[in-house]
């Protein structure tokens, strides 16, 4: 993608949000609705049986027991009639849970409660679905409780819902604890991705694609903000049953807008990209269509989102087509990965559409879509999380493959023979001088030894390594007098890392034995156990190990890693404070595996 289209796209998306966030705030914090409900405050009681439906064409008045689907209009008052239970008291309540219905409450002849119903408000004329509570406490016995539904939508006409009374704290712990596990689920994950978000803001590794990232994580914390503002203890909370719907049929129409454009950023080809464009430019659109429908009272939210639902379904599918085209083409898991996501909520959609027309899903209504909206969600962060931990390596991978090459490169552009030959040629003059033919022989040894170790990695026989490490500390002999060496190497046929040994070699002498307060000492055994072979180097030095302090050009969790990693040998350390420090590498035999101390 270009970057004038990278950034209209960028800028299309960040209107969207903001004047998505205006509404929220709008709807949230400043309207509300005249008689607008306000939820204030386990055992409960069926208030069902025995409600009057009262007529007004002359027909007799009918005994029903709820809930009851009755033949009603659009805008049909329904009025149900029944005597408040002989068992108030002052903290009683009754409630239901309506659609979208209008609705009063009277007692006798006084309006107890009003929700949802149509005033000339802009923004706030419809009615919400949620949990009316009316408190009756100051009810007597035997008093008459009156109850008004309306509805605007054909489809929720005529739906009367069960009634059930106790005391209002009663009523609020049944409503929590029937949705207390899915407002668990979506804070958690919008916390997780909030997280996420501000460790991949802060994180300064310039090869994670972020803007993916951050794309993807948006889109998380924006479903689970939906999800949690879709949960009536929301409305418990806030005490604004409208608003919080409202602010959540917004972020529910701004998903798709995000989530395209989270996908848009695997679309390497233009073709495919193209595709993705168009749809956030729709959605998008859709997004802003309906909110102005809803400012100037064209068409209310509940309508819109509706339509809305179903156009997203089959952007679904059309999307979950492109995916698998996509995958198919650049055999990409992540891809992959994206589509089974995909795919498992559009089929739980289809499913949730399926099963609402069954009377028998009813009181289920939502919890397919509800679990499969969370196992989506989860996937998404594992997809994330791993592309981000894949791409971290994979330029790991890259940066120490182009620090390999560079190393053979410059080992390559020295002339070794010119050098090794020079050396030889200083040693046959030097055929008198023992001392001096043999420093320059080790140092020749040592130097075409430090070229192979850094361009070879893998294992070599012990004796070759072993010869590195004489011509080393024969070279350390001649440079400082009086250092004592003994090497007793019993065994000899087992391999080793190459370049490992002479490392700790080389720190136990410098950091132990040269420091020791009497005549320095280093001694190298190596023996033969029943289940390894063991490299012990003993210095009699101040005790101090190299995973306490090590000088070395590689670290030593390196070396213990690379032993550990390519012949599975582990190294035991033990100090004497003032007598020195003993290391014991272990190369277990076949069949043996060395624990770590």
């Amino acid at each position: 993608m270009n970057e004038r289209k990278l950034k209209q796209l960028n800028i299309v998306v960040i209107m969207a949000i903001l004047v998505g966030l205006i509404f929220i705030l709008l709807f949230v914090l400043v309207f509300s609705p005249e008689g607008q409900n306000r939820i204030t405050g386990d055992s409960i009681t069926d208030f069902n049986d025995g409600w009057i439906l009262k007529s007004f064409e002359g027909a007799n008045d009918e005994i029903i027991n709820l809930p009851v689907k009755i033949n009603a209009d659009e805008s049909e008052i329904i009025v149900l009639m029944h005597m408040v239970p002989y068992d108030v008291n002052g903290n009683t309540a009754i409630a239901f849970k309506t659609e979208f219905q209008n609705v009063r409450v009277m007692l006798g002849e006084e309006t107890i409660y009003t929700n949802g119903v149509m005033n000339d408000q802009k923004l706030i004329k419809n009615a919400v679905p949620g949990y009316n509570i009316v408190e009756i406490g100051n009810a007597s016995p035997g008093e008459i409780i009156t109850i008004y539904l309306t509805s605007a939508y054909k489809k929720y006409s005529g739906n009367i819902p069960s009634v059930y009374y106790g005391t209002k704290s009663d009523i609020i712990f049944n409503i929590i604890n029937n949705n207390v596990i899915s407002l668990v689920l979506a804070i958690s994950l919008m916390a997780t991705a909030f997280l996420l978000t501000v460790s991949l803001i802060i994180m300064k590794n310039k090869e994670v694609d972020k803007q993916k990232a951050l794309y993807a994580f948006g889109f998380i914390f924006a479903t689970a903000l939906w999800s949690l503002l879709s949960n009536p203890i929301m409305q418990l909370i806030t005490r604004n049953l409208f608003g919080i719907y409202m602010a959540g049929m917004v972020v529910m129409l701004l998903l798709p807008v995000i989530y395209i454009m989270y996908q848009r950023c695997f679309a390497l080809k233009r073709r495919y990209a193209k595709i993705f464009e168009i749809g956030i430019y729709i959605y998008a659109i859709n997004f802003l269509t309906g909110s102005i429908f809803q400012m100037f009272n064209v068409c209310d939210f509940a309508t819109y989102v509706s339509i809305t639902k179903v156009f997203i379904m089959i952007g679904l599918l059309l999307l979950s087509g492109l995916m698998y085209l996509a995958a198919d083409a650049y055999e990409d898991k992540m891809i992959y990965s994206n589509l089974v996501a995909n795919t498992i909520l559009l089929v739980t959609l289809i499913i949730e559409a399926i099963l609402s027309l069954f009377k028998f899903y009813k009181k289920y209504d939502g919890l397919i879509l509800e679990v499969g909206l969370y196992i989506f969600l989860i996937l998404m962060v594992i997809i994330v999380q791993r592309d981000i931990i894949n791409e971290v390596n994979s330029k790991k991978e890259e940066a120490i493959n182009n620090l390999e090459q560079k190393k053979e490169k410059i080992v390559k552009d020295i002339n070794t023979n010119l050098v090794f030959k020079a050396l030889n040629e200083a040693i046959s003059s030097l055929k008198n001088d023992k001392d001096n033919s043999r420093l320059i022989y080790n140092t020749s040894v040592y130097l075409k030894d430090n070229i192979k170790a850094a361009t070879e990695s893998g294992l070599v026989p012990w004796k070759e390594e072993l010869t590195y490490i004489k011509s080393y500390l024969e070279m350390e002999k001649r440079i400082n007098k009086g250092l004592t060496i003994e090497i007793e190497d019993k065994v000899d046929n087992f391999m080793i890392p190459y370049g490992s040994v002479e490392l700790l070699v080389e720190n136990a002498l410098r950091n132990g034995a040269l420091k020791s307060t009497g005549t320095p000492r280093l001694i190298i055994r190596i023996y033969e156990r029943l289940d390894c072979f063991a490299i012990q180097i003993v210095d009699n030095g101040k005790g101090i190990g190299p995973d306490k302090k090590f000088d070395g050009t590689v670290p030593y969790k390196t070396i213990k890693k690379r032993l550990k990693t390519l012949c599975k040998a582990g190294i035991e350390i033990r100090n004497k404070d003032g007598k020195g420090t003993i290391i014991t590498i272990k190369v277990p035999k076949e069949g043996f595996i060395i624990k770590e101390d």
